[in-house]
């Protein structure tokens, strides 16, 4: 009988999860580099108008590349991980991660049922936030 908290996932899987985090990390950082170099050659001397489309395009790049540096940080903080018996195992009521949503997300720390739970919990502490000054409910969904 195995004593890991996370035998539903075999070597091969485990395998398998810790390349894909591997290769993902390897894939941003390379975009990440590749993005930087491209901003900096965007700096060169041009006409207002051109100026301006340019900084459209590096604010949506900028926020892409946000994204990416928030799931990289989570990619490198999965990797020690990998190391534990923890991985693949719910943070919150300690069921088992199907292999399946890891492999979509190798980052999940939750189940899916809890993580169904927690968005829901978070959309309704979005939409029904009361004012900490006022006290009153706010609605954040009326149109003004």
């Amino acid at each position: 009988m195995s004593s890991r908290l996370n035998d539903h996932l075999t070597e091969g899987q485990l395998e398998t999860l810790r390349d894909k985090v591997m290769a993902e990390i390897e894939r941003i950082e390379n975009k990440l580099a590749t993005e930087k170099t491209h901003m900096e050659m965007a700096n060169s001397g041009r006409d207002e108008v051109d100026s301006a489309n340019d900084d459209i395009i590096k604010h949506a790049e900028l926020r892409f590349t946000t994204r990416e540096t928030l799931y990289l940080k989570k990619l490198k903080k999965t990797l020690p991980i990998f190391d534990t018996d923890e991985y693949g195992v719910c943070e919150d009521c300690g069921a088992e991660i199907s292999f399946q949503r890891l492999m979509a997300r190798p980052t999940s720390t939750m189940c899916i049922g809890c993580k169904e739970e927690s968005e829901r919990d978070e959309l309704q502490s979005f939409h029904g936030r009361r004012s900490k000054s006022l006290g009153q409910q706010v609605n954040l969904t009326a149109r003004v």
